[in-house]
């Protein structure tokens, strides 16, 4: 059965055109290169979770209509908001270090933003630069053994059913030390528990790191 939803590059290239941008805008706007810009719109490439942030920030939109939701209006009254995710349902990304599978991503505005990712690396000489991003991360392992590493503290190695919480503005990485790639869940929020589109608009710039990957949509 063909995926009725759109991917990644597609809803990148309809807020491009909605917008009335070119490419070159959406890298001075994002600190993104041109030629990644190009590879997600055509699908030979994906971003990790801090640069779909960056990519966001820049073009002004919440992260969500990456994912093909609805602009984003006023922020959903809270005792009314409701999402839910079925097994099938979720945004699958995946990078050269991760695969992230992004839930309830059709509401917008969240305060926190649940991932479920497979560690794929291995080492963290091979990994490459350190993940940093505005607010608090807490990360609860599945299955496997994963090491975190951060730019503050010693390695950290984590078993299934435990747990971490921290200042996701560190550096951090996390890396699979088991017989198989670790599964894990990962829940991301706003600074001082802000909306996740100020979260977005506190990225910092960077430059893009260039690495082919694929993306996918499950539901």
């Amino acid at each position: 059965m063909s995926d009725s939803k759109p991917s990644l590059g597609e809803c990148l290239k309809a807020l491009r055109r909605e917008g009335g941008l070119t490419l070159t805008q959406v890298s001075q706007m994002s600190g993104l290169a041109i030629s990644t810009l190009s590879k997600v719109e055509n699908n030979q490439m994906s971003l990790t979770y801090d640069k779909l942030l960056q990519l966001a920030q820049g073009m002004k939109v919440d992260i969500t209509e990456l994912f093909g939701a609805k602009k984003a209006g006023a922020p959903p009254v809270a005792h009314g908001a409701r999402v839910v995710s079925k097994i099938d349902d979720g945004r699958i990304v995946e990078t050269p270090n991760y695969i992230y599978k992004f839930l309830c991503t059709e509401l917008s505005r969240k305060e926190m933003i649940p991932m479920l990712g497979t560690v794929t690396s291995e080492s963290i000489d091979a990994f490459g630069e350190l993940v940093r991003h505005p607010g608090q991360e807490f990360t609860y392992v599945l299955e496997g053994e994963v090491e975190l590493h951060t730019d503050v503290y010693e390695a950290l190695r984590l078993k299934a059913g435990e747990s971490v919480y921290f200042e996701s503005t560190m550096g951090h990485a996390y890396i699979s030390v088991g017989d198989a790639p670790a599964r894990i869940l990962c829940i991301c929020t706003a600074a001082s528990g802000q909306s996740e589109q100020i979260l977005i608009s506190a990225v910092s710039q960077g430059d893009e790191r260039e690495a082919a990957s694929t993306e996918m949509l499950l539901g």
